[in-house]
């Protein structure tokens, strides 16, 4: 086995960032086996596994911390220290770290708009008390993408469950800390390669409660992978849509999910979402409306609809609880 090469550096967000925040959208459950985010008040420590290319790299371990001392937390520092077999990964992932904590994401033109004042209340109050909310781009297409999949047409329990149960058997161990003290949790495990997600057998998939439609549509998408991982490093991320697109058993809400968690994107809706329609009308009118209607009341913010939606997230605005939760569909028989 190869030394474990290990980078440090210490990253100034140019604008307000807040790395709890901003990466929790990307985590899967409490016990993702990716990604874990730990805070206290004055201090903010995610530990993350990445694999770059997605496709070939053999995996990094990172730690990053946010500790603020006596400034906001939104503008202390973030201190990134990664480590893998490959240096050129590693440096790959420290290069990428900009982006992963949207340092580049330009909230300013939806802020400074006369559009942003016709926001109720509570969602402008959300910008003010996260104002280091960001939209993370990873491009992770391949990890996303699955991930996006695997929640398709089930419950947000059944969708993490299974899918934190497979990327935990077959994903890999990261390096070990090269360094004595690192608080990284040991049992977290490097997202499987398309080529390992095509060779999981049928019945494990069973096992882990997903269906054939689910799993065919993630066996499509770990086939695309490399050509994908091509694509967008080239290509306009409308050309990177447009393939996730013509992929067998992924529309176009598999397709938003994936790309506003890839690559950030400030305007790309979740149509069809079963939540997520009921959740916009009711904060911005006061009651449930349809899909139609969601984008009807969104479209004042036309540019920035992922980042309105994202704020009615964290604003506290929820419609009352009427009934019992969906239950998770049974595969058995």
């Amino acid at each position: 086995m190869s030394a474990v090469h290990l980078s440090e550096r210490r990253f100034v967000p140019h604008v307000a960032v807040d790395l709890g925040h901003t990466l929790a959208v990307l985590q899967r459950g409490r016990n993702d086996p990716t990604l874990r985010i730990s805070s206290a008040p004055t201090q903010t420590r995610v530990a993350l596994t990445a694999r770059i290319s997605e496709h070939e790299g053999e995996g990094v371990a990172a730690l990053l911390e946010q500790t603020a001392d006596t400034t906001p937390r939104h503008r202390a520092p973030i201190r990134v220290i990664a480590w893998g077999h490959l240096a050129a990964e590693v440096e790959a992932f420290m290069s990428s770290v900009g982006r992963l904590l949207g340092f580049d994401d330009d909230w300013s033109e939806l802020l400074d708009s006369p559009s942003y004042s016709q926001l109720p209340h509570a969602v402008r109050y959300a910008r003010e008390t996260h104002p280091g909310l960001r939209l993370s781009a990873t491009r992770w297409v391949f990890k996303q993408g699955v991930s996006a999949i695997f929640e398709q047409r089930v419950t947000g329990s059944e969708a993490i469950g299974a899918w934190q149960r497979l990327t935990k058997h077959h994903g890999t161990p990261p390096p070990p800390p090269p360094r004595a003290g690192l608080p990284f949790p040991s049992d977290l495990r490097v997202f499987p390669t398309p080529r390992t997600w095509l060779d999981i057998p049928s019945w494990q998939w069973r096992q882990a409660g997903v269906d054939a439609h689910r799993r065919d549509a993630v066996r499509a998408l770990a086939d695309a992978a490399p050509a994908l991982a091509r694509l967008e490093a080239t290509s306009p991320i409308g050309a990177v849509a447009r393939a996730l697109a013509n992929l067998p058993g992924i529309g176009p809400w598999t397709v938003a999910e994936t790309l506003q968690r890839s690559h950030g994107l400030p305007d790309a809706i979740s149509i069809g979402d079963y939540h997520l329609a009921h959740a916009v009308c009711y904060c911005l009118e006061g009651r449930r409306g349809d899909d139609a209607r969601m984008l009807e009341l969104l479209a004042p913010w036309s540019g920035h609809r992922q980042r309105v939606v994202r704020l009615i997230g964290v604003s506290g605005v929820n419609e009352p609880r009427r009934g019992p939760r969906v239950a998770p569909r049974s595969l058995a028989g």
